[in-house]
């Protein structure tokens, strides 16, 4: 997109007043259109805003479809996070990566707003499209990086093999790097994005061919390695040890004392008090977590496709609040 602007807030630079009449976010008016951004793409069905152009002395972040929202929007959720508990972990906002992040928030919003006017054409339950959550702790992940299967006791989709985001979905790496960021994002914060999330999860369900592959194909996740407690290391499994004291460890029997071995720091006596031996749990045992964990892989992918078509056909963004990997935009970090 063309034209100077100020990198801190997104506002282009001696801007000024345009037409009035374009709604907030969360209002709708569809004889407030406009066309002819400047170096802009003109969407069908959505709102074009003129650079520059503001909504009731606001400035415009993005239109989607006949909603419109307010730079000042963006900034009260950049407040909300950066006086949310992950704050020392953001960066600075006067830096390139700082409004990068606001750019990104920008994202988030769009989506929310998107799987909002969804749910309200879907006709979902008031209770199923709340306003966006804050976003929950990142969920558990093994030493491996992959994410732990949900337990079926609490896994929001059930033992039943529920195939969608549960009202219980929490931000993973995992997530994020199978869907995006922005999707994992909503998915976790926003209940109506997972409400329409388990509309587009139906008939998603994967196969028992799909659901035994996996578990053939990933033993090691549901293979316990062979344990052994030995003092004075307490808890340890091959691997963990290296050289003639993991010898030594694992030749002796329960009970037994060997050594003197050599070692770090020199002789080593080793008590092996226990030991635990390899367990695999039996397919039968996991499989309604793994067709459980697969719908919801799937529901998510599903999700995040119909998201980019949705942005591709309803979204408008301004100067200053563009994709923050958009090349064009000057604080993109990634250029060819």
């Amino acid at each position: 997109m063309s034209g100077p602007y100020d990198p801190r807030t997104g506002a282009p630079a001696g801007s000024g007043a345009a037409p009035a009449g374009i709604p907030s976010c969360g209002a709708r008016g569809a004889d407030a259109v406009f066309t002819g951004v400047p170096g802009g793409v003109s969407v069908p069905g959505a709102v074009s805003p003129p650079e520059g152009a503001l909504a009731g002395g606001e400035m415009i972040a993005a239109v989607v479809g006949e909603q419109v929202i307010t730079a000042a929007e963006v900034d009260r959720r950049l407040r909300l996070m950066r006086g949310g508990p992950l704050a020392a972990r953001l960066p600075h906002p006067g830096t390139a990566e700082g409004r990068n992040l606001r750019r990104w928030l920008v994202q988030v919003m769009v989506a929310e707003t998107l799987a909002e006017q969804e749910a309200a054409r879907l006709g979902l339950a008031s209770e199923q499209v709340a306003p966006p959550e804050p976003l929950p702790a990142p969920g558990p992940c093994r030493r491996s990086g992959r994410p732990a299967l949900p337990d079926a006791a609490n896994d929001s989709a059930g033992a039943s093999g529920g195939t969608a985001v549960g009202p219980g979905a929490v931000f993973t790496l995992a997530g994020a790097l199978r869907t995006g960021g922005v999707v994992a994002a909503v998915l976790a914060a926003s209940p109506a994005a997972r409400a329409v999330c388990q509309v587009l999860a139906a008939g998603r369900e994967p196969s028992e061919d799909e659901v035994r592959d996996y578990y053939r194909r990933n033993l090691d996740r549901f293979t316990t390695p062979e344990t052994r407690w030995v003092r004075p290391f307490g808890r340890v499994r091959r691997g963990q040890l290296t050289g003639p004291i993991e010898d030594a460890v694992f030749a002796a029997r329960e009970g037994e004392t060997t050594g003197p071995v050599e070692g770090p720091g020199g002789p080593w006596t080793l008590v092996v008090e226990r030991i635990e031996a390899a367990r695999r749990e039996p397919y039968a045992a996991v499989r309604e977590r793994i067709g459980a964990e697969l719908a919801k892989e799937s529901a998510e992918r599903a999700f995040a496709r119909w998201l980019d078509a949705r942005q591709a056909d309803s979204v408008v963004l301004t100067p200053g609040h563009e994709h923050p990997a958009d090349p064009a935009q000057p604080d993109a970090g990634h250029r060819h």
